[in-house]
Parts: structure tokens; sequence; C-alpha cells
């Protein structure tokens, strides 16, 4: 798959269309180091890649996979880093102590690099999560508001976590055993559901993140608040809404320079389409250094901050699901000939039927609803397993 001008650790800031123009001066710029993360509480995730050159196939290798990477404090502790795979390491952080400067130090085949040290900014509490449904057949958008009564900050950045529970259309009472590829080898082997147990396909839970950071400066404003930032729009007929729905939200307040320098990269990218442009435009080089060479080129800022949090939940008596048509129907399995067909299909035992019955998969089996899996999430409020 090829990339036009794209730094992987920076991606995530894109949020518009990409023109494919390549001016020729930086046809052969490539391998720049790529940090992205945050220094924060409870967990600091970075990820360290090499940029991509125009005509290069992304194929793992721009990962960063053998660095070593360790937040430090001002004070002579380190913490050090685990590598979680693609060039993403975490780092266990306790609440951060304000009146202690942080940064992270990453060193890669005997060079180290380190981003400036940092106080935490002090994020304040998010207002509310809501949602505005207008009409029928419209979207559910979900918001957030928060306000800084002191004007600490006019700056703000939001993630967050999804989780929701979906079910399959039908329940199917068993299933045959099949290896990893969907083939059954012993017919003998018939397992049981019981919706009693989690040994069925008929309740499942989706897990999804936000792919981009979510900036807003208030600056303008004659006070720091945000009334209403939008995170997200869900269509009115997506399974997310058909039982339980949570989205977790993580505000963070950014210091005027870690703003302006995401709000910079962001704006140039969509623009021109050029993610180089930053990378060589004088004042867009971030806060992280070469030891040794304080002028080499490094691609990201690490903030430090404390981060506050609140979650929502959106049941489905709220009215907001809009189910699409039906489309899932048990037929006998009476005249069926072929083993081919129970290999793609599941037993279902409806009440109305005296024998067996079959349906598609899709139909009985949640786990292939999109980002499913039995994996339930712990103290989730439904009893359904």
């Amino acid at each position: 798959m090829k990339r036009v001008f794209l730094f992987l650790g920076l991606a995530f800031l894109l949020v518009g269309c990409i023109d494919e123009y390549i001016p020729q001066e930086i046809k052969d710029v490539r391998g720049i180091l790529v940090i992205e993360g945050m220094i924060q509480d409870g967990e600091s995730i970075f990820r360290l890649s090499y940029s991509v050159g125009v005509s290069e196939t992304l194929d793992g290798s721009e990962f960063i996979n053998d660095a070593e990477v360790y937040v430090e404090s001002n004070d002579g502790i380190r913490l050090p880093a685990v590598l979680a795979g693609n060039g993403t390491y975490v780092v266990q952080t306790p609440v951060l102590d304000t009146q202690k400067e942080y940064r992270i130090s990453v060193t890669i085949k005997g060079e180290t690099c380190e981003s400036e040290f940092l106080k935490p900014t002090i994020s304040v509490e998010i207002d509310s999560i809501f949602t505005i449904k207008n009409n029928r057949g419209q979207p559910i958008k979900v918001y957030v508001a928060a306000h800084d009564a002191a004007n600490q900050s006019n700056y703000y950045r939001w993630q967050y976590r999804e989780t929701w529970e979906v079910k399959a259309e039908l329940f199917a009472h068993a299933r045959y055993l099949e290896d990893e590829n969907g083939i059954i080898h012993d017919w003998s082997k018939l397992i049981q559901h019981s919706l009693f147990t989690s040994e069925n396909t008929y309740y499942c839970w989706g897990r999804d993140s936000s792919k981009t950071f979510l900036i807003v400066s208030t600056e303008k404003l004659s006070e720091s608040r945000v009334a209403q930032q939008e995170l997200i729009s869900i269509p009115c007929d997506h399974e997310k809404l058909s039982i339980l729905y949570r989205i977790e939200v993580e505000q963070i307040q950014l210091r005027e320079a870690a703003y302006k320098y995401f709000a910079d990269v962001k704006e140039l990218s969509e623009r021109t389409g050029d993610l180089f442009s930053p990378v060589l435009s004088s004042g867009l080089r971030g806060n992280i250094y070469w030891r040794n060479n304080p002028n080499g080129l490094i691609i990201g800022y690490i903030e430090v901050a404390t981060v506050t949090s609140m979650y929502r939940y959106i049941w489905e008596r709220e009215g907001l699901y809009e189910p699409p048509p039906f489309n899932c129907y048990p037929y006998s399995s009476e005249g069926i000939g072929t083993i081919y067909m129970w290999n793609r299909q599941w037993r279902y035992t409806p009440a109305y039927f005296n024998g067996e019955a079959i349906a598609d998969k899709r139909c009985v089996d949640c786990r292939l609803k999109e980002k499913a899996s039995k994996l339930k999430p712990s103290g989730w409020p439904t009893d359904h397993l």
C-alpha cells in the first residue's frame, strides 16, 4: 500500500483528503524519526516510527521496535516503557506531581533523544457528555462540554473509547466444532449453547477508540468555555445503539506551544496535502531533540498533562436507535444433501419448527459483527453473557 507524504506518527492529525502533489525537492526525504505520544496520568503511550518515502511501500519495517524508552522526572526517577508491538511503547505512570517536571528519553542504536522537561498542565473536569438527534433518520451526535473557570488554559484536547453490546439476529441452540479455518472435522462434536453461560454466540461486545486528537482553542472567546464540541456522529441504524453503548472521554488541557504545534501541522497537511512542509518550515520542530545533535530532525511534540475523564451510557430504551430491515430467517434442513452447507451454516432450532433448521452464520454469530467479541467488559451493567 503506497503512501504520499505520510509520517506514521502524525497520520492521526489528518481529517481531509491528501492531494497527490510531490514537490521535487522533497521526493527523497525519508527516515526521519517520528515520535507520537503524551506523558499523562495512569498510562503514557508512545509510538515510534521512521518517515516513509513517497514511492515506498509500508511493510512494517518503518516501526521502531528496538528502542529504549523512559519517562523521566527532574528528580532522577526513570520509568521504563514496555514494547507492545508495531513501534508502540507503554509506560505505567502514576498520578503526575504538578510540582515536578517530566520528559521522554528515547535511545535508538546508541543515539539518545529527549523532549524538554515540562511541568504537567492541570486539566479541569468535563462538564457533560450529551447527545443530539434532530430528526428521524438523522445520525446521533455525541458532544462534550467543559469550562475552565480560572482561565488557566484556552486549549483543549479530547480522545475517547467506545464499548457497545450487540446480539445476533437469531439464537442458535448449538453449533458444530470448527477449526480456525471454519472446517468441521468431527460431526459428533456438537456444542450446546446457553444464555446462562458465555457458551453462546448471541451476545457480544464491540470496542473502538478515537483515531484523531480533537483539539479546540477558546482563545478568542471571553472565557475558556467549550459549550458543544462534537466527538462522534453515529448513524441511527448502527448496531452500537441497539442495546447499550458507552463512550468514555478523556480531556486534557494543552499549553499554548503544544496546541499551536498540532494545529499548525493539521492546517498545513489539510491545505497542501504535504506533511513535509511542517518538517522543513522554521518554528515547527516540536520539542524533541537529539542529545548530541540538537539540529537533527525529529518530528513530534511531547505534552505533559493531568487527565480528567467522564463516561456516558446510551440505552436502547432512549429511542435513538432505528433498526434496519430484518433479513435473517431460518429454513428447514430437509432436502439439503451436501455437508458444505453445514460447513458454512449453523444449526438453528426455532420453536415453530418440529425438526432442525439452519440459518446463515452471519445471523447467528455475533462475533461476525463489527469489532465484536465474547469478551464482556468488567462492570458492564447488563446481565447478559
